[in-house]
């Protein structure tokens, strides 16, 4: 497999990682590519620690952090993947609320939050009363995402997969096998599960439906979910990170 060395814009670093092939990931939203033969022996990888438990919410689940705690993950794991000044990236402070005291189909009521770079915006929802994060999300709106050239495409679903590793108790060895997930997501449409965790691209209108925006998100569910939402389970997906 090639080493792909990707400016990471969103963390201004560079980064030298193991990824599934780029080249594919173009216009429309992803094409098609031929498939290799399926290895005899596939590596998946396993949480190195638990991150999530039991909640009252609509999936049954939420992370054991809560927001600002995720910052300063998120900011750690920048600099194990060699940042140097990680304080300047994901300035707590910057956070901002989209939407507060919404309520989910149990009852529980919660609030949005985002993060806005240049490039691409972070998302995160939030139980009120627990203060502990539901769900969170990497992505940009569908036009820009879908019109964007692979470099770009890639940037956004490595980031997500960052993000996915620290919200999962992942380890950065793991970033290539979260990138395919995200990459299959969008390249088939599939919302998968993987050690009680869903990723899925979500592509949501605006109000007034004036744009689309278009999100890698991953978020802990309950064993209940798989079948109630018909997710797939990743580890048993012919897809690209099989393939490779």
């Amino acid at each position: 497999m090639k080493r792909i060395f990707c400016i990471l814009i969103v963390i201004l670093l560079v980064l030298s990682l193991c990824a599934c092939n780029k080249e594919t990931a173009t216009k429309g939203i992803m094409t098609d590519s031929s498939a290799d033969e399926v290895p005899l022996t596939v590596k998946y990888p396993a949480p190195t620690n638990l991150t999530y438990e039991d909640s009252d919410n609509n999936l049954g689940a939420r992370y054991v952090f809560t927001l600002e705690e995720f910052n300063t993950m998120l900011n750690t794991a920048c600099e194990n993947l060699g940042t140097t000044d990680v304080d300047q990236y994901f300035d707590y402070s910057n956070w901002q609320v989209m939407s507060d005291n919404l309520t989910d189909n149990n009852g529980i009521k919660y609030s949005s939050y985002y993060y806005a770079t240049d490039t691409l915006t972070i998302t995160a929802a939030v139980e009120n009363e627990s203060g502990k994060v539901m769900n969170l999300g990497c992505g940009t709106s569908y036009d820009e995402f879908a019109n964007a050239d692979a470099d770009y495409q890639y940037t956004v679903m490595l980031t997500s997969a960052i993000i996915a590793m620290v919200a999962g108790g992942y380890t950065e060895n793991d970033i290539e096998f979260l990138y395919c997930i995200f990459f299959d997501s969008a390249k088939f449409n599939e919302q998968f599960i993987y050690h009680n965790n869903i990723y899925m691209m979500n592509i949501s209108k605006s109000e007034g439906e004036e744009g689309s925006a278009l999100l890698f998100m991953t978020s802990p569910c309950k064993d209940e979910i798989k079948s109630e939402w018909e997710l797939t389970d990743y580890k048993n997906y012919n897809g690209t990170y099989k393939n490779e």
